[in-house]
């Protein structure tokens, strides 16, 4: 049963998940589809990095990105393997199967901010130009969802599910349905992104 969802709602929604699957260590993954992976990092320049989530042994590739949203600029961070390595850390964290099957140096993993931006209100940037008693909408909804994830508010994937089914059964707004598992957060971000091209090279 749906009711009337007003933005005060989702104020007080997206803060109950911030507090419940926030944590100050770590960062949210998603592994970007290999074809449109192609297209939109034709052009980015990478760097080699250390990452212990990634691998304890090697070095993998890493490239920045700026994420322009409602106002403010969130930064990313983009993951592709540099060598093949047959380790579960390493096959789990770029989603290859066991020993390594489909290995692509292309693989690309989308990482989320490991922290918030304390300067940003969570009350202004969802209130901007709005009226706390106005009923939500899917555009609306569907920003609320990307901010969770892109201003690195929650750690956990099932925060989001939770937002979005809460879209669906409280407010009555469809669309939103597994909004992230159908890569439409990622389309959205990658409309805007912008790449990094300072201190980058080509490996």
């Amino acid at each position: 049963m749906t009711t009337t969802v007003t933005k005060a709602d989702v104020v007080a929604k997206f803060k109950e998940l911030h507090k419940n699957y926030y944590s100050s260590d770590g960062y949210m993954i998603s592994i970007v589809d290999d074809d449109v992976a192609e297209k939109v990092f034709a052009t980015a320049k990478w760097n080699e990095v250390y990452n212990r989530y990634a691998s304890d042994r090697n070095d993998i590739r890493s490239t920045n990105a700026t994420v322009p949203f409602m106002g403010y600029e969130f930064q990313m961070e983009f993951h592709r393997p540099l060598v093949m390595e047959h380790r579960y850390e390493f096959e789990l964290y770029f989603s290859f199967g066991g020993h390594c099957d489909g290995f692509n140096v292309n693989r690309t993993v989308a990482c989320f901010p490991n922290k918030i931006d304390e300067a940003i209100d969570i009350d202004e940037i969802l209130l901007k130009d709005q009226c706390e008693t106005d009923p939500v909408d899917a555009e609306y909804a569907k920003r609320a969802i990307i901010l969770l994830a892109l201003g690195g508010y929650v750690k956990f994937w099932k925060a989001v599910h939770v937002f979005e089914q809460w879209f669906v059964d409280v407010a009555g707004i469809p669309e939103c349905k597994e909004f992230n598992e159908t890569r439409q957060m990622l389309e959205c971000m990658f409309e805007v992104m912008q790449f990094k091209t300072d201190e980058s090279i080509t490996p």
